[in-house]
């Protein structure tokens, strides 16, 4: 196991950072040693031989001019270690920051406004800084396995033109903030792609961006190609389900696909099909996801839960989607646990519910039915867990407007 030796360097006191540092080394699998705020130049060193590190870390938050001054003797006293082949490391503010890269001393130089899992890459002997497409998983499991032990974030995005939105796609993978853009598409993409005699100009852009060619999917997509490169999955639609997956799978290589089992039908005035004929449909659609080794969501149980269905209901209806996934040759199934529906649940109780929705799918997973989790709030923050422990993402402003109780099931 290799060893870390970290501390706040001279007389900064500032320990925040290297904590956090030395707390993703100990996930990479290093061993840690923390020495503490204001530590001496020489007292660095000597733990550093001491301890046969690796690596050393050193970090200094105070004024540019003094903290460089003390990086160049520290820089000078530590070269023999550095010939000998331990590897240093810097973290501070970006202008204390810019002066220790200018040293050329320092092998990784960190500013504090890196995502922490650029942090993690380097401490897994990753590619750091400038990353390329190829840098990237492209695939979900392969994504959460890669961005462990941080959850994989998704979220939805689409609005009223497609130049706006293919702007905001590329503002969003610049910012590095999500690993997955849900593209939100407008109901007549949803619809009446296929059928543009069925479309209305009138409704163009109602509920998300108005995609109407296969370009449109391609352009939007091709704007993610930067940044993070976070993957990008949409609607399946109400109507032409497989042309609509071909094409997806084709202009944005969609992650996986989501599709109720009950739902988007006659049944709540979002799609042609009668109630018998969309569950073929859909079961359809899920064994052409799962002849693909492509995840698919069943989106299914919270939507009775916004229409107040009881507990058992969702529940059911959660046991149901999994057991239909597994049955028509889906191999990655994404649990959705969408918290606050109906709203006014507390959180206690809404724990419960997703507890046991868990407790009933949990035998159907085996080494050809694998189980992820995602977590929801109807104010729509979805994260990905990596095979942990359920956690609502509830803000307190949720929690405060919460005012109604009921029994839990």
């Amino acid at each position: 196991m290799k060893t870390i030796v970290a501390a706040a360097l001279g007389e900064c006191v500032h320990v925040a950072g290297v904590m956090n540092f030395l707390r993703l080394a100990e996930v990479a699998g290093w061993r840690t040693v923390f020495l503490g705020p204001a530590v001496p130049i020489e007292q660095v060193l000597q733990a550093a031989r001491r301890e046969q590190a690796d690596l050393v870390g050193v970090s200094y938050r105070l004024t540019p001019e003094t903290g460089e001054r003390l990086l160049a003797q520290f820089a000078e006293a530590a070269d023999e270690l550095r010939s000998a082949g331990v590897r240093f490391a810097f973290g501070g503010t970006p202008p204390v920051a810019e002066r220790a890269q200018a040293m050329g001393f320092f092998e990784q130089v960190f500013e504090g406004g890196e995502p922490a899992e650029a942090v993690l890459a380097y401490l897994k002997g990753q590619t750091v800084g400038a990353r390329v497409e190829a840098d990237f998983p492209h695939s979900t499991v392969e994504r959460i396995a890669w961005k462990a032990p941080f959850p994989v974030l998704r979220h939805h995005f689409g609005l009223p033109t497609v130049q706006d939105t293919r702007k905001g796609i590329e503002q969003i993978a610049d910012a590095q903030v999500l690993d997955v853009v849900s593209l939100g598409i407008d109901q007549d993409a949803q619809a009446n792609f296929f059928h543009p005699e069925r479309q209305d100009r009138r409704r163009t852009g109602a509920g998300g961006v108005p995609v109407r060619t296969p370009d449109d999917y391609r352009a939007l997509y091709t704007a993610s190609r930067r940044g993070n490169f976070p993957l990008m999955r949409t609607y399946s639609g109400t109507d032409d389900f497989i042309r609509l997956a071909e094409m997806y799978v084709e202009t944005i290589n969609i992650a996986w696909c989501a599709i109720p089992l009950f739902w988007f039908n006659q049944m709540d005035g979002r799609g042609p099909w009668n109630l018998e004929g969309s569950i073929r449909e859909h079961q359809q659609v899920m064994a052409w996801y799962g002849e693909r080794s492509l995840p698919v969501e069943l989106n299914e149980s919270h939507h009775w839960g916004m229409r107040d269905a009881p507990d058992i209901v969702f529940a059911v209806s959660a046991f149901l989607s999994a057991y239909n996934a597994r049955a028509f040759g889906v191999r990655d199934y994404i649990a959705q646990l969408m918290f606050n529906s109906p709203p006014g649940v507390s959180d206690a109780m809404e724990l419960a519910k997703q507890s046991a929705c868990l407790d009933l799918l949990a035998p159907l997973a085996d080494d050809g039915f694998r189980i992820w989790r995602q977590t929801r709030t109807w104010r729509r923050a979805f994260i990905f867990r990596w095979r942990c422990g359920l956690t609502s993402s509830m803000s307190s402003a949720t929690r405060k407007r919460i005012t109604r109780r009921r029994p839990a099931t």
